[in-house]
């Protein structure tokens, strides 16, 4: 990896850690990734940031999902890959 991009995952990764979750768009799409109470961190991927009335992102465009049970940067990683 490129250093301005590994500077960029830490970062990304360490506002995850402090915020407990993190949204972002790439490639078009709009991700949502929040620590679990149980397991690592959820990845949720929409395809618009459209929210509902409490702030919430639309569960009717969420096109997938999953769970990492990595670091915080494994979280950034998995997300980019």
């Amino acid at each position: 990896m490129m250093k301005y991009i590994e500077k960029d995952l830490t970062l990304l990764a360490n506002v995850l850690k402090t915020n407990k979750s993190l949204d972002l768009k790439h490639k078009g799409q709009f991700y949502q990734i929040f620590e679990s109470d149980d397991l690592g961190y959820i990845i949720n991927i929409y395809t618009s940031n459209e929210r509902d009335e409490n702030g919430d992102l639309l569960d009717s465009n969420m096109i997938d999902g999953g769970i990492c049970t990595g670091s915080a940067k494994d979280a950034i990683k998995f997300m980019i890959s």
